[in-house]
Formats: structure tokens, sequence, C-alpha cells
């Protein structure tokens, strides 16, 4: 689906005039509009299709030019929430074509829908000495960066929360929804890795280097890129430590409760020992007395009471 929108009062609003709009964003392209894009634009066909492949690099292209005579590719990587085979909580990352044309238009391309396209809309954009179109393309990255280190705490919320849960946890469920934890942090250290290298190469353009405003403004999506990216990297260290950690814990509480179980069947053994003695036919303590049923369950009594305090004191039961 195609839309476009245009710069109103520092506000961005849909609009149906194609000549006057300063954005076009296209989600789930059809191969119809692609095709239409590709020929309408002079864009080569590999920057619209990028996006259909979920497992495409972040990359750069046509950067290596003064002045923007051609169009230029900035393919980025999103966070995009999902639930996982398991039915956890889980984020995946796609692929986001950013693509500036000579008449000075923005095209976004985009297979799935961006967790921060409702931001970029509701929220006007900064005034300042930038061009249109660079002042929405540091926002859209800034928004981009931005997502990645909310959606870090998530993750690390989450991490907290299940720590808890294991503790006293003999089940497998929690080790699944940590293996989806810690997949989404793989992803992510990858994505932004990727993202932050892809970023320096458009700071690096003439562009950015020769006008202060755009240069300090990519910079400071560059150190929230690289804080996610940090914070991704350790995140999924502590993630992997405690993924063994909890393995072992787990492995321990079941430890504890066959050690419980295995107590009691000693001291419930106890009784029937003796029920089968005196169950023979052959002559026996107490046999003749007439308190023998009192006098046997008496002393078995007391020998399961003997038999508990021996396997509590001996950490058993």
């Amino acid at each position: 689906m195609i839309t476009h929108y245009f710069l109103e009062d520092n506000q961005l609003t849909p609009t149906k005039d194609v000549k006057e709009s300063l954005w076009l964003h296209v989600e789930k392209p059809s191969p119809n509009e692609i095709d239409f894009l590709s020929q309408k634009y002079e864009l080569p066909k590999d920057y619209l299709t990028s996006v259909l492949d979920d497992d495409e690099n972040a990359r750069a292209e046509g950067l290596n030019q003064e002045n923007f005579r051609i169009p230029v590719l900035l393919l980025l990587q999103f966070p995009y929430v999902s639930t996982s085979p398991s039915g956890y909580l889980q984020f995946n990352t796609y692929p986001l074509a950013l693509i500036i044309t000579p008449d000075k238009k923005l095209i976004t391309v985009c297979n799935y829908h961006m967790p921060f396209f409702k931001d970029i809309l509701e929220k006007p954009l900064p005034k300042n000495d930038m061009s249109s179109k660079l002042n929405l393309v540091l926002q859209i990255l800034w928004h981009l960066a931005l997502t990645y280190n909310h959606d870090l705490a998530d993750l690390r919320h989450q991490v907290d929360k299940l720590e808890g849960q294991i503790q006293v946890s003999t089940e497998n469920k929690h080790l699944y929804q940590l293996m989806d934890i810690q997949k989404s942090l793989v992803l992510f250290e990858a994505a932004t890795k990727a993202n932050f290298k892809t970023l320096t190469k458009l700071a690096n353009t003439t562009e950015f280097q020769d006008h202060h405003a755009y240069h300090n403004h990519l910079h400071d999506i560059l150190v929230e890129t690289k804080q996610s990216m940090t914070s991704a990297k350790i995140n999924l260290q502590l993630v992997s430590q405690m993924n063994e950690t909890f393995s072992a814990i787990v492995s321990n509480n079941l430890n504890i409760v066959m050690k419980i179980l295995t107590s009691l069947t000693i001291v419930l053994t106890i009784p029937t020992i003796i029920g089968g003695i005196y169950g023979m036919n052959v002559k026996l303590p107490f046999a003749e007395s007439d308190n023998a049923f009192l006098l046997i369950t008496g002393l078995t009594i007391i020998i399961c009471y003997v038999a508990i305090k021996y396997l509590k004191k001996r950490n058993l039961l």
C-alpha cells in the first residue's frame, strides 16, 4: 500500500497530491507497486525488493556522491514484536528501506508495520535549519534507535521477572521463555551492529560532514544505536549465563523433590513391614496380649517418628 504525506506546520499529513508530497511510505509492496515506483522514480528494483527478504542485511548504496544526483538507499533493520512458536513474547528484526530521490522526495519501504510509525505521524518535526527531507530522515532514524532501547528494556524486565519465577520451578516452560529472550537478543545484537556500521557510513558523507546540524543530530542517533548495541551484547551474555544457571536450578529442584519422595517412601514402608510381620501365622511378641493392636500401633508410630527425625537431621526430608 502506497501512502503520500506532506508537511504542514511541521506536522506530517496524508495527501493524495503526489507532487506536493514529501514522504512516500510503502508497506507490504505488491509486484505492481514495485514496478510502478521503479519506473516513476528511476529506482533500481533491488532498492524496493530488498525488504521482501526478512534476512536482508543492513547496507547503504549511493552515498559516494557530493550531491544526491542518484537515488540513495539506506537499508536498516527495525525491531518487531511477535509471538514465538512456544507461545511467548519474542522480538524479530526486519529490513526497512529509506530511499532519497534526487527530486528531494523520501521513500520508505517495509514489509511489516513499523512500531514507531505512529509516533512519527503524531509528533511534529522539530524546527531547525535542516531541510525538510533530511529532517524527516533523521527523525525516522532517531525513533528507530529509541525503539531498540525501549524493547531492550522490556526484555530486561522479562528476565528479572523470570529470575524470581524459576527459583522454585521444576518445569521446562521457563527455560523455553528464556530461550525466546536469548533469540531476541541475538537478533538485536546483530541488527544494531549492522545499523551502526551503515549509519557511520552516512555520517562520513560530504552532505553530513559539511552541515553542522546534520552531523550533530546524526551523532546523537549513533550514540543511541551504540548504546542499544552494547546493551544487547551485555544482556545476551547475562542471559547465556542465566540459562546455564537456571538449567542447574531446575535440575536441583527436581532432585530435591525426588529426595523428599524417597524419604517419605522409606517412612511409609515401616508400617508395611511391621504389618506384614504380624500377618504371619507364627508366634510373635504381644500376640497373646489384649492390647496387642495398640502396642503394635504405638511401636510403629515411635519407629516412624525416629526415622523422620533421623532423615530431617540428615537433611533428607
